[in-house]
């Protein structure tokens, strides 16, 4: 099989799991290692995450080691060179401990929310730029810096299509989504980027009408455009990506039943109903646990949803939604600090349970990021068993 006939053929795996009517030729595997593939080759985080050939050197080596049907992280998750143009970055790389993390930093107070409202740009480039860079807070950025970020931005984006082209091409990977139009709703962009978490907090017990008319103005610019475009989209699946469309939030972990009903449901299935429509598949992250909120999934249309759970169980999920597909089932904690014996056993029951019968996608429950997270000798049990056990 050359590597597109490979690529295609990996693809229809995940394609038939997620229908959930088709059994696959075999339980297809998806990499959900992000910074633990740097550690994993031998490099420093920093090291990696600011050359893009040491990144690339990165996401061979992960494949060439392991094998997988689909790499779902090519080194794009902390893209530190583009802020770091601008002196400053919203991640704090450890070296010496080989952490990543990422400051709860908000860019509009909660009395600001009007004034964002009026005018998203305005308020970006005028407050939220200065609340997140102290150089352009004190008037010191040029145009040769801005020119820097622009050049950066480029470098990026030209890796990404080279990293595409090169996993593709030469390992015979699928993308493992191809949206034809994303819409980025409102809430979440409020506690990814502008409010933070503590920050939504505050806002959805004190003034919710001023949230709502921020979240209002985000939706314009930024879900509006993308579900128009989904709409817009030609109907039927991208055969040679895995999934469709990806949704994955974050918003809801602070978020009650009735909250989310009025906050997110409504963009949601408005989404699915599109993808319904158009007969596409998503894969759906949901940070935390989803449980509380899966009766609104129980009448969504069989094989549209593949659900990737974090914290929730998914043989649960199986009795609970039947009409779902699950991708997962890996705990990071058993490929941490588990056996060999152990973690094989741990797959030979998600197999024999949950994808005899189709359904059924392996990976890892949550983002592989940090050095004690997995045992490359665990890791590489499961790979060759995966191989083995579905040949």
């Amino acid at each position: 099989m050359n590597n597109e006939d490979l690529r295609l053929y990996r693809a229809k795996l995940f394609r038939d799991a997620s229908s959930l009517e088709r059994k696959p030729d075999r339980i297809p595997h998806m990499s959900f290692f992000v910074t633990w593939k740097i550690l994993d080759a031998g490099y420093r985080l920093s090291e990696a995450m600011n050359d893009y050939e040491i990144m690339e050197k990165v996401v061979r080596r992960h494949q060439e080691e392991y094998g997988f049907d689909c790499i779902l992280e090519y080194g794009a998750r902390n893209a530190i060179r583009i802020p770091m143009a601008l002196g400053n970055c919203t991640y704090t790389v450890n070296d010496e401990a080989g952490t990543v993390n990422y400051l709860d930093k908000a860019i509009c107070e909660h009395d600001e929310l009007k004034e964002l409202a009026a005018d998203v740009k305005k308020f970006f480039w005028e407050k939220g730029m200065a609340r997140k860079y102290d150089r352009w807070a004190d008037g010191t950025v040029t145009p040769e810096d801005m020119q820097r970020v622009i050049d950066e931005q480029n470098l990026f984006l030209q890796y990404m299509g080279r990293i595409n082209q090169v996993m593709a091409g030469e390992y015979g990977l699928p993308p493992y989504a191809a949206p034809k139009g994303y819409g980025y709703i409102g809430l979440d962009f409020m506690f990814n980027t502008v409010r933070g978490i503590r920050g939504l907090s505050v806002d959805l017990r004190k003034d919710k009408g001023a949230l709502r008319e921020a979240c209002e103005a985000l939706n314009e610019l930024y879900y509006k455009p993308g579900i128009e475009a989904l709409k817009a989209a030609p109907v039927g699946p991208a055969m040679h990506a895995c999934f469709d469309y990806d949704l994955t939030l974050l918003c809801h972990t602070i978020l009650n039943n009735k909250q989310f009903a009025e906050w997110l449901w409504p963009f949601m299935k408005e989404t699915f109903d599109v993808l319904a429509k158009k007969k596409m598949t998503v894969r759906l992250f949901m940070e935390g646990s989803s449980k509380r909120y899966w009766e609104y999934f129980k009448d969504l249309p069989k094989g549209l949803i593949v659900m990737h759970p974090e914290q929730d169980d998914v043989f649960e999920i199986r009795k609970e939604l039947p009409n779902v597909a699950i991708l997962g089932g890996m705990p990071v904690s058993l490929l941490g600090t588990g056996t060999k014996q152990q973690c094989v056993e741990r797959v030979k029951r998600l197999f024999d349970e949950l994808g005899k019968d189709g359904g059924f996608m392996l990976t890892q429950d949550k983002m592989v990021s940090f050095r004690n997270d997995a045992n490359p000798e665990n890791v590489k049990a499961v790979c060759d068993f995966v191989r083995e056990y579905n040949g």
